[in-house]
């Protein structure tokens, strides 16, 4: 049997590809292959998978799982062990372990190959997950370099040069990079780009963090200006010495990022004019001003945000992690209150007064008093067991809410579920405009409804899941993974009458697979929140091109624009 994580999650066993549902099944799967052949308590799986919030009933999902999973893979794979769980693996069985294999042996290219896109999209409410694919992409990123080293090692210099400046591009603060091409440029007879090389370096680092190059990236330009002979020498690409535990790289990164993540709320850095720039850490409320293209306030929120709204006078926040509501006063920056759902909250919108909030895997949603921040009912979806209530949108008093492959449209003012539509195929976002309804889907499209009788009368294929939507100017902005024939992640405007695209715009990302994206649209720009680049990127609606990139820091996970400001939660 095959396990792949390393793009969609996929299973293949010996009659075929194997499906799970989307949601818990999936969460369990991906937790138990990163954690393979070792026991995991039960307490322990429920803490992870509910983000240290879990409901009453856990317990019972988990045993759901644990036993859909067992029907699915059959018997012996997953083992019950006091005090929880055992899932065996075996050599070569998971994509993660033959890439870190192939790796260590210097086989770079054939390492590189196994990965399909992002890790572990469909999880990506999940904090352990969210973690996980920092830590695997992390890595992936420093095999890339390894094999850059490996490359300029035997004399390839300007055949490397196209590509480091793609990579120096969409990853402007790491300085092996810079390096890299440094020699490449130096190796290839070109001295003074080298130099400029560097001072494109430094300007990055000193605008973006207030920092100078460390002394190795010094000692190369002084190495470059004195021309060292050194610098032409080719060496045998360094050996990589066989890992004595599996996933143990894996472990090590993982413990870096939960370090990072017990940072400070929001950090001042000094940049090279001498003025200051704030940054947003994690589980915060990024404020941008458009006006001025920067970050202007940073607010402490739950953990691992997603959704953000206007709501009356105030800015809400989903909170998926700790199962929280956060409202923010847009005038002061103060949080006015956190409400607990005891849910995990991965989207909300105003209706009617109410603030409505989608609890993905627990398939609900819950509505609050915008002025009292009360909690007034919740609306059970659970068509399906395994559906997940991600994307929400409203227009008046219709709401329309996706709950795994179905939508549903709810009734503002009676609380009740009025209407179904089965078969949309994974829904991650919704959009709305006068006449349709817009649907993000997993299966790589976008589908347009019929608000009057919820007919499809449109699909448009995008060849990657589709992340966000959002409605202006006329189109539909569209935010998706990188596909195969980009280098990065896009926006893509839709003709919102053809259903067609108009316009792509690439974005700056992480080499082959771009980060993440969500899109909103307002103050007369589009906005799309670039997760793992950390960065807000405005783009001209009428010409598609990128106005500006302003590093908000973190991971920038959703977007909205309200009062003046652009509105940006961060996990």
């Amino acid at each position: 049997m095959e396990f792949r994580i390393l793009g969609p999650i996929e299973i293949t066993g010996e009659h075929g590809p194997i499906k799970l549902h989307r949601g818990k099944e999936q969460a369990l799967l991906a937790y138990m292959l990163l954690h393979a052949n070792q026991v995991i308590p039960s307490d322990r799986l429920i803490d992870e998978l509910w983000g240290g919030r879990p409901p009453t009933t856990a317990g019972k999902i988990l045993q759901n799982a644990v036993s859909q999973l067992r029907k699915a893979l059959g018997d012996g794979r997953l083992e019950t062990r006091t005090p929880g769980y055992v899932f065996h693996l075996g050599n070569d069985e998971l994509d993660v372990d033959r890439f870190e294999q192939l790796a260590n042996e210097g086989r770079h290219g054939e390492a590189l190959a196994l990965w399909r896109g992002t890790p572990l999209l469909e999880l990506r409410e999940e904090r352990f997950a969210d973690e996980a694919r920092r830590a695997l992409e992390e890595r992936r990123l420093g095999v890339i370099e390894d094999r850059i080293d490996a490359d300029l090692a035997a004399g390839k210099h300007a055949a490397l040069i196209p590509e480091l400046e793609q990579l120096v591009a969409a990853e402007p603060l790491r300085e092996r990079l810079h390096g890299q091409l440094m020699r490449a440029l130096y190796a290839s007879g070109r001295q003074s780009d080298a130099l400029e090389a560097y001072r494109r370096a430094r300007r990055a680092l000193s605008e973006e963090l207030g920092l100078e190059p460390g002394p190795q990236l010094q000692e190369l330009e002084r190495q470059i200006l004195n021309q060292d002979p050194a610098l032409l020498t080719t060496a045998a690409p360094q050996a990589h010495p066989a890992r004595p535990r599996r996933r143990r790289w894996f472990a090590v990164a993982l413990g870096v990022l939960v370090l990072l993540a017990a940072a400070i709320t929001g950090i001042v850095l000094a940049t090279g004019d001498g003025s200051q720039r704030l940054l947003a850490t994690k589980d915060t409320l990024a404020v941008v001003d458009p006006e001025r293209g920067r970050v202007v306030g940073v607010v402490p929120i739950g953990s691992t945000p997603r959704g953000v709204a206007r709501g009356g006078s105030s800015i809400w926040t989903a909170n998926a992690g700790d199962g929280t509501v956060t409202e923010v006063d847009p005038a002061t920056l103060k949080v006015v209150r956190t409400v607990g759902l005891g849910a995990a909250a991965t989207d909300l919108v105003e209706a009617g007064d109410q603030m409505w909030v989608a609890t993905g895997p627990d398939d609900t949603v819950m509505r609050l008093d915008v002025r009292s921040g009360g909690l007034l009912g919740t609306i059970p979806l659970s068509h399906d067991a395994s559906a997940n209530a991600y994307g929400i949108a409203a227009d008046g008093d219709a709401l329309w809410v996706g709950s795994g492959n179905d939508l549903d449209k709810l009734d503002a003012s009676t609380h009740t579920v009025s209407r179904h539509v089965r078969g949309t195929q994974g829904i991650n976002d919704i959009a709305l405009d006068d006449r349709s309804i817009w649907l993000a889907t997993s299966a790589e499209k976008v589908i347009r409804l019929s608000k009057g009788d919820l007919r499809r009368t449109a699909e448009t294929s995008f060849g990657v899941t589709v992340l966000g939507l959002a409605v202006g100017n006329g189109s539909v902005w569209v935010a998706g993974g990188a596909p195969p024939h980009l280098p990065q992640s896009a926006i893509w405007q839709l003709d919102a009458l053809a259903a067609r695209v108009t316009h792509t715009t690439v974005l700056p990302g992480s080499g082959a697979f771009g980060p993440t994206v969500a899109v909103a649209y307002g103050e007369n720009a589009v906005w799309a929140a670039s997760f793992d680049d950390g960065s807000l990127i405005r783009i001209d609606p009428d010409s598609g091109e990128i106005v500006s990139r302003i590093h908000v820091g973190g991971n920038p996970s959703a977007v909205t624009v309200a009062f003046g400001r652009v509105w940006v939660t961060v996990s």
